[in-house]
This record gives C-alpha cells, sequence and structure tokens, in this order.
C-alpha cells in the first residue's frame, strides 16, 4: 500500500503575532486527503502542532507552505528528496511561485488541487510526476468531498472546528492574494454538504466552536440567509471572516446573531477613502464605517477590525488617528499590520514597476505583515515601522484593552477580552523583539 505523507510546513522559529492561541485545524490538507484513490495510507501533520519526523517513510510528500515559511518547507522538501522521496508542493506560496518551488520539488499544484490531483497520482504512479500541474477549470464546491476530519491532530478535536461554504472572491483587492490563488468566481458549498461537513467534524472533536476559513462568509445574501437559517438548529458558536457590505441586510444580520456568530473579522484596512479607492475597495466608504461598526455591536459580534499601515496617502498622523477610532467606537480586537506586497498581487507588481521594493522584499521570511518592505510615500520606512510598531503596543496595554471594552456592548465580553489577552503576549514579544530597549521608547506619533 503506498503511503503519501501530507506537511503543513511551518517555521517555529518565526514569530507570528497574531496567532491565535488554538491554530485552525489545517482543512486545505484533510481535504486533499480525501482525493487520494482507496488503497492508499495518507497521513496529515501540522507543524503548529506537532513535529515532522524527517525519517519517517513514505513513498510521496506532499507539502503546503505559506509565503512566510516557503524557506522552511523548501529545507523540508530538499530532505526528503534527498532520501529519494518524490516531493509535491502546493498551497497559496507554491501556487504563486511555481517555477521557485520546482526548484525544491519534483512538481507543484497550481491552485486548488480538485480536479488535478487525479492526473498528478497518475503520473506518479507511472513515474514521470514533474512540473507544473495546473487546475484549468475551478472545482464545483458540490462535488468536493467531505474533508478528512479523522485525519487531524487530537488538539484540533477538543477547542475549534474549521469548516468552508465559499471559495473566491468576486472582487480584486490590490494587496490581496486570495483572488489569483482562487480565481474571481465566488463558489459556493450546497448549505446541506456544509451542515453533513460540521456533523462530520463534531464527530471527531467535543467543542461547538466553528471558525468558518471562507474569505468572506456573506458574499452572496441569499446564499448566507440560508446557511445561517441551517445553522441555528445546531446551537453553535461560530466565527469568520466577513464584509462590511453584510451590513446592509438587517434580516442577514439577524439570522448571523440567532446561528450562533459571536465574531467576524472585519477588513477595514484603511481611514482614508482615497487609499480605499486606490486598492479597489471602494465599497467600503470611510465615512460610514462607525456606522458599520454600531450594527454588528447592534446584534452582538465581536468586531476583529484588521487596519493596514503604509498606503500611498498615509502621513505621520496615521497611527494615532487610526488608534482614535479604534478606541472611540470599541473595536474589541484591533488587528494591525503593514502593507505587505505578496506574489502574484497587483500591489506588487505596481510597486516594483516604481521601483519601490526594498532589497528585503527579496526575502520571504519577512512577509508577516510586520515588516517595512517598500519605501512609503510620506514617510520613511523606518517611520513606518516604528508607528505600526507604537499604535500596537499602545492597543495591547490592558488600559486600552478595558478601554475600548466599556465602549463596546456587553454580549460576548468575556470572549472579547480572552482574544485580545490570549494574543498580548506574542504581540508584545514582536514588539520586544523588533524595538529594544537600546533603541530607546517608541514615540508617539506626532513628537516626530
Amino acid at each position: 500500500m503506498p503511503k503519501a505523507l501530507l506537511i503543513h510546513a511551518t517555521d517555529k522559529s518565526l514569530l507570528v503575532a497574531e496567532q491565535p492561541p488554538i491554530p485552525f485545524p489545517v482543512l486545505g490538507l484533510i481535504t486533499v486527503a480525501t482525493l487520494f484513490p482507496r488503497g492508499w495510507d495518507v497521513a496529515v501533520i501540522d507543524e503548529s502542532m506537532e513535529v515532522v519526523d524527517l525519517e519517517a517513510s513514505a513513498d510521496l510528500v506532499g507539502i503546503s507552505t505559506l509565503t512566510l515559511d516557503a524557506y522552511h518547507a523548501y529545507g523540508l522538501a530538499d530532505h526528503f528528496r534527498a532520501r529519494g522521496i518524490p516531493v509535491l508542493m502546493g498551497g497559496m506560496h507554491p501556487s504563486a511561485m511555481p517555477v521557485e518551488a520546482l526548484k525544491h520539488a519534483d512538481a507543484v499544484v497550481v491552485g486548488e488541487a480538485e480536479n488535478v490531483l487525479d492526473r498528478v497520482l497518475s503520473d506518479f504512479k507511472d513515474g514521470r510526476m514533474r512540473g507544473a500541474y495546473k487546475n484549468e477549470n475551478l472545482p464545483d464546491l458540490a462535488e468536493v468531498p467531505r474533508p478528512r476530519f479523522d485525519l487531524l491532530h487530537p488538539r484540533h478535536r477538543y477547542f475549534l472546528h474549521s469548516v468552508q461554504a465559499t471559495r473566491g472572491c468576486p472582487r480584486e483587492c490590490e494587496f490581496c492574494s486570495v483572488t489569483p490563488f482562487f480565481g474571481h468566481q465566488y463558489r459556493l458549498r450546497p448549505v446541506k454538504e456544509v451542515i453533513a461537513d460540521l456533523h462530520a467534524s463534531f464527530e471527531e472533536a467535543r467543542s461547538r466552536t466553528v471558525f468558518f476559513v471562507d474569505d468572506n462568509i456573506a458574499g452572496q445574501a441569499d446564499y448566507a440567509r440560508e446557511l445561517f437559517e441551517a445553522l441555528i438548529p445546531l446551537k453553535i458558536k461560530w466565527g469568520s471572516f466577513a464584509s462590511v457590505m453584510m451590513t446592509r441586510d438587517r434580516k442577514l444580520m439577524e439570522l448571523a446573531a440567532k446561528s450562533g456568530c459571536i465574531e467576524l473579522f472585519i477588513g477595514f484596512e484603511s481611514l482614508s477613502q482615497n487609499n480605499l479607492d486606490r486598492s479597489n475597495k471602494s465599497w467600503v466608504r470611510a465615512d460610514r464605517m462607525q456606522e458599520y461598526i454600531k450594527i454588528f455591536h447592534g446584534y452582538g459580534i465581536i468586531v476583529e477590525g484588521a487596519f493596514i499601515f503604509g498606503h500611498d496617502e498615509d502621513r505621520k498622523d496615521v497611527f494615532r488617528r487610526t488608534v482614535d477610532f479604534v478606541q472611540k467606537n470599541g473595536i474589541q480586537v484591533p488587528v494591525f499590520g503593514i502593507l505587505t506586497p505578496y506574489p502574484a498581487t497587483r500591489l506588487r507588481a505596481r510597486l516594483n514597476a516604481e521601483g519601490r521594493l526594498l532589497p528585503e522584499a527579496e526575502d520571504w521570511r519577512f512577509y508577516d505583515g510586520s515588516h517595512v518592505l517598500f519605501k512609503p510615500a510620506y514617510m520613511t520606512p523606518e517611520e513606518l515601522e516604528e508607528g505600526f510598531l507604537w499604535a500596537k503596543k499602545f492597543c495591547c496595554a490592558p488600559r486600552s484593552i478595558f478601554s475600548r471594552m466599556f465602549r463596546a456592548p456587553r454580549a460576548n465580553w468575556l470572549t472579547a477580552v480572552g482574544l485580545n489577552f490570549s494574543m498580548r503576549s506574542g504581540r508584545m514579544q514582536q514588539i520586544k523583539d523588533r524595538w529594544p530597549r537600546s533603541k530607546g521608547p517608541l514615540a508617539k506619533p506626532g513628537t516626530w
């Protein structure tokens, strides 16, 4: 019986400050595992949970990786190939950089694995698996098999479920790598299959907390309403990624709350409409952000609000203004990042054409959303880094956390506080590593 070892590569030597205390279950690999035909013995290793046995026996090794972890993933691939084991790579980074990945792998799957893995395995059987395999047809989510939840690490089974209802995005934000990977078509898994996926996951776990890994859980309102209605009898608590567009439909918001939605990650990105327009995110209106937040809060939903520093309209006052906005409006869990030119994005192409990429942009280990990899328009790279770290440190302070909690609704209050403090240690460690005492205190923007 041939054996496949599937690895979610994670470089544990790199500090990812925004990592939740319990990593999301690796839904991608346990979905790929279902694509192997009968007769294959498939094992899944999530390096965020356990260490890879470098001497493990396998006939084929599959490695999935994000950009940040690419060098570590390449090291694993080189090791297994040196042992004579063929390596197949896939995931976000190899899909964006297949030529680079093929220097370390026998083959690369570009994009989603459905509709293409059977061809890869056929070539593997014939001893001619090589090169890039691209999925020309986007998978129909009605035909995607149920993930192998039984292959998850036991720790995943106690705390959190990970399920997907939709894929893709009809929009193309300049900085986003989702559309290059999943395509422009927003695809829907039949609601009955999503519910069946949940029940299958529940058989393997004790928790009733679910995170939908969809990039926009309510991208199509009619479908979202049907999904949320189907979730109500399950009596779960859930979170996901969503857009402010969701607030336009009060019936949808009501169903989300009734179905157990307690938290949504919302990409506000910038308080400047010019920045939003340039990023191709004009449907977010800067002058309505307070209204969006009030609506989410009105339904007891925790807002995990994301803001990116370094847009071309950002001046040195952007850090103070953003922090003031977060605190005033009670955004329970603020997430700050630095504009990052990920591979295959329109942003990277533009900055490269403008000659603004820094030498550090060639090092994938800096792609955690906290490093300055380009020349900002109205400040120096050092000022952008300092302002970002200052904003993060200010909002990590316990007094800041509780100050905005008192401006937020009491619904799910303890969960919101727990989210802040569970991530606080990682965030503070990042600040200490990046801004040691020898550099002096972080200066409050406005005093530069």
